[in-house]
């Protein structure tokens, strides 16, 4: 049985489980059209009118992982293990299959497609935070992963019991912000790059993509909504028609810049807030978070040093190169 164990001395989640099956080899993608057999049933779907579900016609389609980390199945069980604390891995593991072209990639989808993508990423949100259980929800994309055998775009939602450490100290850092000066910390992000205008690659009605001021890594890249929202189920078809127009031509620009390299998208944005578990909880969330992305281009590749990041492309030469490349 696999388990949540939290290491006290760094307050952060390990999660133990035994080595999963390796997946079926075949010659055949388990992910292309006339292939839902191969795949478990599908849990949620866009399909054009009468297909029926797991059968070919779907635009956008969502599964389990075959080999999931965490399951909705399980109870969720809380226990100590003498000093250390323990969680069932209750929660959800799931494939969001981007688009029945097997050669897609989220700089060729074109901005239609992208954007139910990005729909559906809003719905499965929505839906898993129905479940009080489950605290917080990533969802993640990473493009040519090294050793990766399956190359069919999709994105991973990953839904838990507690609190993803990297969102926590995010949610930290932006409420002590706020506590201090009542203000949001991503809002005033925004302000500033603006007024700098050395690391904006570039601005639409509604985002504004940026080359962060301390990137981590080269190219790093966020993406901020100019309009405040602590959790991206608020998306609207105005704003999410805006988004896949922005993504599209990002990914672009990185083939045509940087000759198409590894990438992982990660969705930040605030957890489960029906799931309290201390009074008070998320109190000022709706005024002090900001929810965005974040991509990390070749994060197989990130350099560092004690826990420091190590960056040898200056952030505004990385805004400057991709302003170049953007077509």
């Amino acid at each position: 049985m696999s388990d949540l164990r939290k290491d006290p001395t760094r307050s952060q989640w390990v999660l133990v489980r035994p080595r999963g099956a390796v997946g079926p080899e075949g010659a055949e993608c388990p992910f292309c059209p006339g292939n839902e057999s191969a795949t478990p049933p599908e849990i949620a779907a866009y399909r054009k009118e009468g297909s029926a579900p797991n059968s070919p016609g779907w635009q956008v389609r969502v599964i389990p992982e075959a080999d999931p980390y965490f399951r909705v199945e399980w109870d969720l069980v809380r226990e100590g293990v003498g000093m250390y604390d323990k969680i069932t891995p209750r929660g959800a593991s799931e494939l969001i299959i981007e688009s029945p072209s097997h050669e897609d990639t989220l700089a060729t989808m074109g901005p239609d497609q992208l954007e139910r993508v990005l729909w559906m990423y809003r719905d499965r949100l929505v839906d898993l935070k129905r479940d009080t259980k489950i605290r917080d929800i990533l969802i993640t994309r990473r493009h040519r992963k090294p050793g990766s055998r399956l190359t069919h775009p999709y994105s991973r939602v990953t839904a838990i019991p507690v609190i993803f450490d990297d969102l926590r100290r995010e949610l930290w850092e932006s409420q002590d912000y706020y506590q201090y000066k009542h203000r949001c910390l991503f809002c005033d992000i925004l302000r500033q790059e603006l007024s700098d205008d050395e690391r904006v690659v570039r601005l639409t009605p509604f985002f504004l993509l940026v080359i962060p001021y301390a990137a981590r890594s080269p190219f790093e890249t966020w993406v901020l909504p100019r309009q405040h929202a602590c959790a991206y189920e608020t998306l609207s078809p105005e704003i999410a028609a805006d988004l896949a127009r922005l993504l599209t031509g990002y990914f672009g620009a990185l083939v045509t810049g940087l000759g198409n390299p590894s990438f992982e998208l990660s969705l930040h944005t605030a957890p489960n807030l029906h799931s309290k578990i201390l009074q008070g909880e998320w109190a000022t969330i709706s005024d002090d978070y900001h929810w965005h992305f974040e991509i990390v281009i070749q994060p197989e590749r990130a350099n560092r040093l004690g826990g420091i990041f190590i960056n040898e492309v200056p952030p505004d030469e990385a805004a400057r190169r991709l302003r170049e490349a953007w077509q």
